[in-house]
């Protein structure tokens, strides 16, 4: 579904990644960890086109070479990212939000797609009306899902989904994730600190440190939880 081979990128002259590569399989979770500065964020940024490629490697999508491609285009092709932190429309409705992420999308097509959407988000149906400040923590990320589904992506880059939620909430959006990829198929490759939370539903673990990748755990049958230390030595 993915491959990113050898990419290094960096921030004016400041390099971040150095020739980091993996691949991440259709229908999989994939999740990145490692300590702040490791790369994390500027590696999700760097598959979206949103930053140089500084050296000759590429990054395959869906069996394209999507390597410097605008991200209107990627939206296209199935490939969708959610930043950390991300804005919601503050002063508008929930419906609003929701509208306001389907503009590209034909009319017709798009209340096709908020029905669907909406009986996956059962949960925020009841907030329609209301403004975003009036959702919890986990109840804005679902909304932040919603919005990202209407354009029925086939792989999702999310960075930090846990950020600044409740134990509670972090169970809430981690189930909904799990039955995303397990419903809808969507592939997901995830940035997160809360690691332990993400590995009760991750297919593989992969750590960065210093932009470079030096762990690579599989979570199967035989994982241990135990084995989480080893991505941060």
């Amino acid at each position: 579904m993915l491959k990113v081979e050898n990419i290094s990128t960096g921030y004016d002259k400041k390099q971040v990644l150095y020739d980091v590569s993996f691949e991440v399989c259709k229908g999989e979770i994939v999740l990145f960890v490692g300590s702040n500065g490791s790369g994390k964020s500027t590696l999700l940024k760097a598959i979206y086109g949103m930053l140089p490629q500084w050296s000759h490697g590429q990054i395959i999508y869906d069996g394209m070479n999507i390597t410097g491609k605008p991200t209107s285009e990627l939206l296209k092709k199935g490939l969708l990212y959610i930043p950390q932190r991300n804005k919601l429309f503050e002063d508008l409705t929930v419906k609003e939000n929701l509208e306001m992420a389907g503009l590209t999308i034909d009319k017709r097509l798009f209340m096709r797609r908020m029905e669907i959407t909406l009986s996956i988000f059962s949960t925020i149906v009841p907030y329609l009306a209301k403004t975003p400040m009036k959702l919890s923590g986990g109840e804005r990320q679902l909304l932040t899902l919603a919005m990202a589904t209407l354009h029925q992506p086939k792989m999702i880059l999310y960075d930090e989904p846990f950020v600044g939620l409740s134990p509670q909430n972090v169970s809430f959006v981690a189930e909904n994730l799990k039955a995303l990829n397990e419903k809808k198929g969507i592939t997901l490759l995830i940035v997160e600190h809360r690691v332990k939370e993400c590995a009760r539903f991750a297919n593989k673990i992969i750590g960065l440190k210093l932009g470079k990748v030096f762990s690579k755990l599989e979570v199967n049958a035989t994982f241990d939880i135990k084995e989480l230390n080893s991505v941060f030595v």
